[in-house]
């Protein structure tokens, strides 16, 4: 069963998106730009590039509990981004302000929007992390995020937004976890960390099987690597990569 909303939105943004026509590279200078979900992915983003991907250099700033803003103001942010010619630069909103509407999610907007000249510059592209819905909703949000679908919805659909009206590549692990919330529920629950926030190993594995098709334009069941989990378990979320790019 596929589980993708906001079908007009998602069909927009795979007509202009580039990874998903038949483009493969094998090589390019990636920075990443985030927070704890991208620490806490980094370990299976690393890992699957070097296995599968040697050509790409891959870099990391992701101090806890930022936001896109603050490494647009961010001074070290800033220094690092100009530090090197990056091909692509992977920016990852605080995993709650995205979807809240109001200030938040207008911050996150002009933030991405204020990073895309700096890159286009250097000749490099932008790409969305796009984060997850939390296990059980946000408990400091019920009445916006009171369950992992609803925040699912909101966070994704301005990721959406943001990548259509910028022309920018999307990572869209949202999808994948959405897709393994609807096929697989105990699976789903074993993504996360205790806090239902954070990614547990198989959600961080799923995070970079992800960033394996966005940015090398090659399918996640190229991967050979099974990141320390059972075969069925890596093939299971191999595939939910796969589905995090269909309609």
């Amino acid at each position: 069963m596929k589980y993708i909303l906001f079908p007009a939105l998602l069909a927009a943004f795979l007509a202009a998106n580039p990874s998903t026509g038949a483009v493969e590279r094998t090589a390019g200078k990636v920075l990443f730009l985030g927070n704890s979900y991208t620490a806490q992915s980094a370990h299976f983003i690393k890992e699957i590039f070097k296995r599968e991907a040697p050509g790409f250099q891959l870099s990391f700033l992701t101090p806890g509990g930022v936001d896109v803003k603050h490494h647009l103001e961010n001074q070290k942010s800033q220094k690092l981004l100009a530090s090197g010619k990056w091909n692509f630069v992977v920016l990852q909103e605080q995993s709650q302000k995205a979807g809240l509407g109001g200030q938040y999610s207008a911050d996150f907007h002009k933030a991405v929007a204020g990073f895309i000249p700096v890159v286009k510059k250097q000749g490099g592209k932008v790409c969305l992390f796009m984060t997850w819905g939390r296990r059980d909703g946000d408990k400091r949000n019920p009445a916006v995020y009171p369950d992992f679908k609803t925040m699912h919805n909101r966070v994704s659909s301005n990721y959406l937004k943001a990548a259509k009206t910028n022309g920018l590549l999307l990572a869209p692990v949202g999808n994948a976890f959405a897709h393994v919330h609807t096929t697989d529920p105990d699976l789903f629950r074993k993504l996360y960390k205790k806090d239902g926030s954070h990614p547990e190993k198989p959600g961080g594995f799923l995070a970079a099987c992800v960033f394996f098709k966005e940015l090398t334009g090659r399918s996640p069941e190229d991967i050979r690597w099974n990141g320390g989990f059972d075969p069925a378990t890596a093939t299971k979320l191999r595939k939910a990569a796969v589905q995090a790019f269909e309609k």
